[in-house]
């Protein structure tokens, strides 16, 4: 994760498969980084790259679900979601709720549309 206050956007990338166990910790260095953009207008834009992330189990599927449903309710950040794997938009459309949140095939693409909102 890496973080750039000038744009108040949050940069995430995720790789590989993942287990339930890791969740917590993801979370917390989630947490210790929108407390690190606080001093610059709070966290209003997520950039997840997931290009290099498999189909998940349904457990950390739904967990990202829940953090993606965060960003968007409680922190009122716009998230951009880059995924090249068809078979992975589709279990994302299928987990969470897309509304306010768009889908890129490239990050070239997400960051403008981050950037123009």
């Amino acid at each position: 994760m890496t973080i750039e206050p000038g744009h108040n956007l949050m940069r995430i990338e995720v790789v590989g498969f993942w287990s339930v166990s890791i969740i917590p910790d993801y979370v917390a260095e989630l947490t210790r980084q929108i407390g690190a953009l606080e001093s610059s207008g709070g966290c209003q834009r997520i950039l997840v790259d997931m290009t290099n992330y498999p189909i998940q189990a349904q457990a950390v599927a739904k967990a990202h679900a829940r953090i993606i449903d965060y960003g968007r309710n409680d922190l009122k950040a716009l998230t951009a979601v880059v995924m090249t794997s068809e078979l992975s938009k589709l279990q994302a459309k299928r987990m969470a709720n897309l509304a306010g949140h768009e889908l890129f095939d490239n990050e070239e693409s997400a960051r403008g549309w981050l950037l123009a909102a």
